[in-house]
């Protein structure tokens, strides 16, 4: 194989720049190519139980304190913006997430206390968008679903879903993104 180079630019042809390259854009974008994690240590998205995986994730963890639920909400307006939802849709979608956070919140079994966070996934598929929030829950602790909160959230979104599992509990919000007709 021989390597050309272009001026100073140092640009050289091959598989060898081929291979340089790939491996550069996985450094930049912060991946370790020979194993599945981020170069943080936080590993790479594994696809839902539909098999898919994200065209884009947005992921933040939050102190459990309301004061801090005003970042979940800025990030549901800011990736319903990015993915071209009406204002509506934007505005129900803040809402959502902040009746989501609210549930895990103001319910009297939450534990108190900084050591505890939301973690908030705003992962955008082809047809919708997912957010989920996770905290780690006390054994029993589950949304009243007879709540103004729960009905309010089933009327914000298309759907709904709470699990616990590992002590952790996890409240799933879909939002269908209606594409766009072409007017041609």
């Amino acid at each position: 194989m021989r390597d050309e180079t272009a001026g100073d630019e140092g640009i050289r042809i091959g598989d060898e720049a081929r291979d340089e390259l790939s491996a550069r854009q996985a450094r930049d974008q912060g991946m370790d190519q020979n194993q599945d994690r981020y170069q943080d240590g936080f590993k790479r998205p594994a696809p839902e139980p539909d098999g898919l995986l994200p065209e884009s994730e947005v992921n933040i963890e939050i102190p459990a304190d309301r004061l801090y639920v005003v970042l979940a909400r800025s990030a549901a307006v800011h990736l319903g913006s990015v993915l071209r939802l009406g204002i509506t849709d934007v505005t129900d979608l803040r809402l959502a997430v902040d009746e989501a956070c609210a549930l895990f919140l103001l319910n009297p079994a939450f534990p108190d206390g900084g050591a505890v966070g939301l973690a908030c996934r705003f992962a955008a598929y082809p047809e919708e968008l997912r957010v989920t929030v996770r905290a780690p829950v006390p054994a029993g602790f589950a949304p009243d679903t007879e709540a103004i909160g729960w009905i309010m959230l089933g009327a914000l979104v298309d759907d709904l879903a709470w699990t616990r599992q590992d002590g952790y509990g996890t409240l799933t919000l879909t939002k269908r993104i209606a594409l766009a007709e072409s007017t041609t």
